[in-house]
């Protein structure tokens, strides 16, 4: 039925008519240290077909660079995230994004899994390296790895109406990430290029990198999907939600926590989107004791979340928000925010063998928690799996762990072919921590397969940990020590050579071109 109605629309040169649909929200959230937590959110949705016989033509509001990219490679879920900062989970609670650690990482679902997916993922890296200037061309088969557990997709509608693909048809995931790479301009401004209105109108007016990239903490996302609307998946919804979350310090430059538009982003809001359905400022007001003002007065209040309406409240809009102190106080003891604190660390000493140490803690003193840890070492680190040990402890006792481990999959290192992957699913009792540690060996590199900055070391990316609700906290990136040869000795080599050569060649030069002549001695005598 399918192959005919495809068939139809071909016979009858149907072109594929889009309709779109766009959102922008901005939310601020006042964190307990006195910082200001700034997400940006933008999604656009599209219905049409979108099959490899019916090609979307005719596109409006949704970028046409994606799109291409999602139908050229069949890919179902793509997932970038560029990150640079340490985000505080005791302190600032769960990510609104679930953003990644540092550096860049990239997933994506691709569908015909019996279709040369290695080809298409290098061909996608490729794509998006250039699409947004950075490295990602460089994530190759020793940085890619097929997660089982992990990273299963949701649906990017608020509601949540729109249906997935049912488990029935293939897909294959891919997963990388570039702990090492740096975060700039030009990453955002590729990323800004995809809005409708760019940064000329609306919310992305207020995107100034300089304070973005003067933040604590700044992340930047793309998570585009193809979500299906009938059983065949012929008709389908593409969606493409694009977020900068960005945590802001008033008090570092005042040391209070009053705060607007103008002071955190040097801007002015420059109008609505003449695109937008709908376009909001949110600011959470803290439900505790504090005396605060906001300025000028919501559109409306939900709950304890202000609203302002930017079709309402017009385009000369500067949100001020004024605490009732003279100067911000840090607490001395501020209150532990979520319910899950994760800590990976490296253990021993020396160039030859090591150790990986993760302390996963159960803030909940009622109920356990189930979580999904996966992790990705590379293959100059070789794990031992015998090595895996699990301590349990709940209120200071010691429990077996034999009922912690709920499924474990373990990956093997291929030197210089795949990495390390370890994904295990956990229960963590209430009130508990569970300590894993596993050893490994430091693998001998090439020479020419270290780095310029050599004796600085290999960063190794986030572990990242999956809880049941499917929010993500990520761990700090490492670095890692290996054995390095000293690259000062070929200098030495070559000066000493190329000094006892000069010597050598100096003098038999000399004495194979200098002629030699007899002198006699002329004795004068003198007559008297």
């Amino acid at each position: 039925m399918r192959s005919l109605v495809a068939f139809c629309l071909l016979c009858f040169g149907y072109k594929a008519v889009a309709k779109d649909q766009f959102t922008e929200k901005l939310t601020f959230t006042p964190l307990s240290d006195g910082k200001v937590l700034a997400h940006f959110d933008f999604l656009t949705e599209v219905d049409a077909p979108f099959s490899q016989n019916v090609p979307l033509i005719d596109y409006d509001l949704f970028p046409k660079a994606i799109g291409q990219v999602m139908q050229t490679y069949s890919v179902r879920d793509l997932n970038l995230k560029f990150t640079q900062g340490r985000w505080l989970y005791d302190t600032w609670g769960l990510n609104p994004d679930s953003s990644s650690g540092t550096g860049v990482e990239l997933w994506a679902w691709m569908d015909d899994p019996h279709k040369d997916v290695e080809h298409r993922w290098k061909s996608l890296t490729n794509v998006l390296s250039g699409l947004f200037c950075a490295s990602l061309n460089f994530l190759d088969e020793t940085l890619t790895v097929e997660p089982r557990l992990s990273f299963q997709q949701q649906p990017l509608s608020p509601n949540g109406s729109l249906q997935l693909y049912t488990p029935s048809q293939p897909a294959v995931l891919r997963y990388g990430v570039l702990p090492q790479e740096n975060v700039c301009t030009e990453n955002l401004t590729p990323w800004i290029k995809l809005l409708p209105c760019k940064s000329k109108a609306g919310i992305a007016s207020l995107l100034n990198p300089h304070k973005i990239y003067n933040s604590n903490f700044h992340s930047m996302s793309i998570h585009t999907q193809s979500i299906c609307k009938d059983p065949a998946c012929f008709l389908r919804t593409l969606a493409i939600k694009q977020t900068v979350t960005s945590v802001l310090d008033p008090v570092r430059e005042t040391g209070r926590r009053d705060w607007s538009l103008d002071s955190l982003f040097d801007r002015s809001l420059l109008g609505t989107c003449p695109m937008a359905d709908r376009s909001q400022i949110l600011v959470e007001t803290p439900r505790d004791k504090a005396r605060f003002q906001l300025l000028p007065t919501p559109t409306a209040m939900d709950d304890s979340v202000a609203v302002y309406d930017l079709h309402k409240d017009g385009s000369s809009l500067n949100v001020v928000m004024q605490w009732e102190e003279l100067a911000f106080e840090f607490p001395l003891h501020p209150s532990v925010q979520g319910r899950l604190l994760a800590n990976r660390y490296f253990t021993g000493y020396g160039q030859e063998r090591g150790g990986l140490r993760v302390t996963l803690q159960n803030l909940d003193t009622d109920n356990a928690m189930k979580v999904t840890y996966f992790d990705v070492i590379p293959w100059y680190l070789k794990l031992f799996l015998h090595t895996l040990q699990i301590q349990v402890i709940q209120n200071g006792e010691s429990l077996s762990s034999e009922s912690v481990i709920l499924d474990l999959y373990y990956q093997p290192a291929v030197d210089r072919a795949r990495p390390n992957m370890l994904e295990c699913q956990l229960e963590l009792p209430a009130n508990s921590v569970v300590t894993m540690t596993i050893d490994f060996d430091k693998m001998f590199l090439k020479y020419t397969e270290h780095r310029p900055d050599a004796n600085r070391g290999f960063d190794i990316g986030s572990a990242v940990i999956t809880l049941e609700d499917k929010s993500r906290i990520y761990t700090d990136t490492m670095l890692v020590s290996l054995p390095t040869p000293d690259f000062s000795m070929p200098y030495n080599v070559i000066t000493l050579t190329c000094t006892v050569i000069a010597l050598f060649f100096g003098s038999l030069f000399n004495l194979l071109i200098r002629s030699f002549a007899v002198v006699e001695e002329k004795e004068a005598k003198s007559e008297e």
